[in-house]
């Protein structure tokens, strides 16, 4: 089994945006030493042994992402944003009727997977879409995870709905069955639920976004935000703007109401992992920052 460059040209995007193009360099180079398969020039019509991809994205995700669930599906998400929105797989979502959207899924995996037995189907029920894959040659979280949030954004870009994931079966099997849907999710604490949802934001923001978003979770000003990390009110200013796009919010109002609603709003700020102490700076202090 062999998988499409377009895999790797789609994590070169994603890295680059993020870290920057010395960073995805580095770790390319790195790679390139460890699997002979990427000295070659690869392009999005080249195709990797399996082997070789697997090692390139555990490496990815140790470098750049977290090795979780949660990270998984979220790139999944975004590098279906970037090659189905913006990138060479456009052509593949004919029309927005969702039954078409539907049918043309199983060509997603065909694009990517080349010489293998695995297959997927989708199929449009009265609660959502019934994803299946079969015959994997062997289980690996990127073929489930990256995959099932690869394949939810693709119904995400079509529809109002937030598309929720659940799995009916298999799941760390060859195959596996979901079911992704516009449904409210089934009633849970907030308690419960805000772990997971605050390792998906780490995951989707860099270590200093993070930060500035503890921030902003206080209500605090650009000025006031430069003054407890130590940077200037233009750079608080760039990284504040970051994190709005990145949360698909357009300003403080908006960032507020992303973070109530997901039960975050009163668990960031001082005391959260990954926001110095410094941060608990006097209100006082604060107000004297120049406007």
């Amino acid at each position: 089994m062999n998988v499409c460059g377009l895999s790797i040209l789609t994590r070169k995007t994603l890295v680059t945006r993020r870290f920057g193009s010395d960073a995805w360099n580095q770790f390319f180079q790195g790679v390139a030493r460890q699997h002979p398969s990427f000295r070659s020039l690869i392009t999005a019509d080249s195709v990797v042994p399996l082997p070789a991809f697997l090692g390139f994205h555990d490496e990815l995700m140790r470098r750049f992402f977290n090795e979780d669930e949660a990270s998984y599906v979220r790139l999944g998400r975004d590098s279906s944003r970037w090659a189905v929105h913006d990138g060479p797989l456009k052509t593949l979502l004919s029309g927005n009727d969702l039954s078409t959207v539907v049918s043309s899924i199983p060509q997603f995996h065909k694009a990517y997977f080349k010489d293998a037995s695995t297959w997927s189907e989708a199929a449009l029920t009265d609660d959502g879409v019934e994803f299946k894959v079969h015959e994997l040659p062997a289980w690996h979280p990127y073929f489930e995870h990256f995959i099932v949030g690869y394949i939810a954004e693709i119904l995400e870009l079509v529809c109002a709905n937030p598309i929720r994931i659940r799995r009916v079966r298999g799941g760390g099997t060859k195959q596996y069955h979901y079911l992704l849907h516009g449904g409210v999710p089934e009633d849970e604490p907030v308690s419960h639920r805000t772990p997971r949802v605050l390792a998906d934001v780490k995951s989707t923001l860099s270590k200093r976004e993070f930060e500035v978003l503890s921030h902003v979770a206080l209500g605090r000003t650009n000025e006031a935000i430069g003054v407890a990390l130590g940077i200037s009110a233009k750079t608080a200013q760039h990284h504040v703007a970051r994190v709005y796009q990145k949360l698909g919010v357009s300003g403080r109002v908006g960032a507020t109401v992303w973070l109530m609603e997901r039960g975050l709003a009163g668990n960031l700020g001082a005391g959260v992992d990954g926001v110095p102490e410094r941060t608990t700076a006097p209100v006082a202090a604060l107000k004297r920052v120049p406007r």
